[in-house]
């Protein structure tokens, strides 16, 4: 049954990057965030196509929209993106053990994350100057 459950929110990520040019955005937009005239840039489309494929991204909740300004900035909803790679993996029994050991250290690297102090985040930045 928690397959069924997990299996669920599947269809509208997958058929949005069934697409090969919302995969290509998407692979686009794990370097950075990026605006809509930026990926036409890279595509020959229009802008309102490719804006269609950003709708459709937003939609399945695989890519959020930002805006700064007058502009809007699109970047990867990575815990949504995460879910669905992780979803379609426990949908196939060949995969339960390594999915659960994913979903372990997922959470314990969550975790971390959390507690760790945040003077001591900063200071790791500033030890990278």
């Amino acid at each position: 049954m928690a397959q069924k459950r997990d299996a669920d929110h599947l269809p509208p990520a997958l058929r949005a990057l069934a697409d090969p040019t919302r995969l290509k955005i998407m692979l686009m937009l794990e370097g950075k965030k990026r605006t809509v005239g930026e990926i036409v840039d890279f595509f020959a489309l229009s802008q309102p196509t490719i804006s269609r494929h950003l709708q459709a991204l937003a939609a399945a909740g695989l890519v959020r929209r930002e805006r700064q300004g007058q502009r809007v900035y699109y970047g990867i909803a990575m815990e949504r993106l995460r879910d669905v790679c992780v979803g379609l993996a426990a949908c196939f029994p060949c995969c339960c053990v390594a999915v659960k050991a994913i979903k372990e250290t997922v959470a314990t690297v969550e975790k971390k994350e959390r507690t760790r102090p945040r003077m001591q985040r900063s200071d790791q930045k500033g030890e990278a100057r």
